[in-house]
């Protein structure tokens, strides 16, 4: 089992918290906006997001580190691979440093990566 450098519990809390000073109480979620193929605006929520994420829990916390990976999908998705390639690519540099090269979340990031690349043509 791989040790968990933070409270699961409090982290979760504290997860909420930073949504709210992000987003207001009443926000719709970055996600849910964006599985509503609101690829623009889900990404400007998941910025919001990511820089209080930074400055609350930290530029390498896990969570700031998955909404990064989610800033560059709704990039992705709005067909700017080579913008996303480069987000990811710095996710992808810090997840390995943080959660180690065969954490889920690191092998999620490195495949999004090939899909970014893919998607430029570049196989």
């Amino acid at each position: 089992m791989l040790p968990i450098p933070f409270d699961c519990k409090a982290d979760t809390k504290k997860q909420v918290e930073v949504r709210k000073t992000a987003l207001g109480e009443d926000h719709p979620s970055a996600n849910a906006v964006g599985q509503q193929g609101r690829h623009k605006e889900a990404e400007e929520l998941f910025r919001q997001c990511l820089e209080v994420q930074k400055t609350v829990l930290g530029e390498d916390h896990p969570s700031t580190l998955r909404t990064m990976s989610n800033v560059a999908n709704a990039v992705r998705a709005q067909g700017r691979c080579k913008e996303a390639e480069e987000l990811l690519c710095q996710c992808l540099e810090a997840k390995k440093s943080v959660l180690g090269e065969a954490h889920p979340d690191t092998l999620a990031t490195m495949n999004n990566l090939a899909e970014a690349v893919r998607e430029q043509g570049r196989y």
